[in-house]
């Protein structure tokens, strides 16, 4: 639960692949030319979380998936 005075903004966006790799290369690019100092911190979380999803979508993890669903 946030605190009244909480002021940290979250977002969640969705895509498809092919924007979610178009987007790593613009945060990247972004990140790298250093005009934006005070986000540095936010694009790379950006990068991490994007990497993450594109290889979880890419490779997606086998383990679990011999084992049946619980219905």
């Amino acid at each position: 639960m946030a605190r009244e005075d909480d002021n940290t903004v979250y977002c969640n966006v969705q895509m498809s692949l092919a924007r979610g790799k178009e987007l790593l290369q613009l945060v990247t690019a972004l990140r790298e030319s250093g005009s934006h100092p005070n986000l540095d911190a936010v694009f790379a979380r950006m990068q991490f979380e994007l990497t993450m999803s594109i290889d979880i979508v890419e490779h997606p993890p086998t383990w679990g998936a011999a084992e049946p669903t619980k219905h």
